[in-house]
């Protein structure tokens, strides 16, 4: 299987330079929009994939398991959406700081390499395959 190492890292990028604007200026439409390219993932407009076609930034394959990004990408879409539904109770603090957490888990993948959601889709598998015998 294979991954698009570029289209990760500008999804990280996006991330990480988004989410703390929108926090700085109070701007919660910004992560409104950002969890709908985080939701996208899984349709055929997948909004993000279309982004980083418009900047043309090129392709980086490399063999690997997506379904570890995937699982990640969907918990970030997760967090986004609850920070935007605290956004539009009202509830900026909470909002704020769940958006500005997956902006600093988004930072510590794109400098580090670390993904804290491939890490526990990864251990998550190993208990099932414990639990279940498989």
């Amino acid at each position: 299987m294979r991954t698009d190492r570029n289209q990760l890292r500008f999804n990280q990028a996006l991330l990480v330079i988004l989410l703390p604007l929108a926090a700085l200026l109070d701007w919660p439409w910004l992560v409104y929009l950002l969890f709908l390219l985080m939701a996208s993932q899984h349709t055929p407009w997948d909004l993000l994939v279309a982004l980083k076609r418009l900047f043309r930034i090129p392709p980086s394959p490399v063999e690997e398991d997506p379904r570890p990004h995937r699982f990640a990408r969907t918990l970030g879409g997760l967090f986004l959406g609850l920070a935007s539904l605290a956004l539009l109770l009202g509830l900026e603090g909470l909002g704020y700081g769940l958006a500005l957490l997956v902006a600093l888990l988004a930072f510590v993948n794109l400098a580090f390499g670390f993904c804290l959601g491939c890490f526990l889709y990864l251990h998550l598998r190993y208990a099932r395959a414990l639990i279940t015998g498989r």
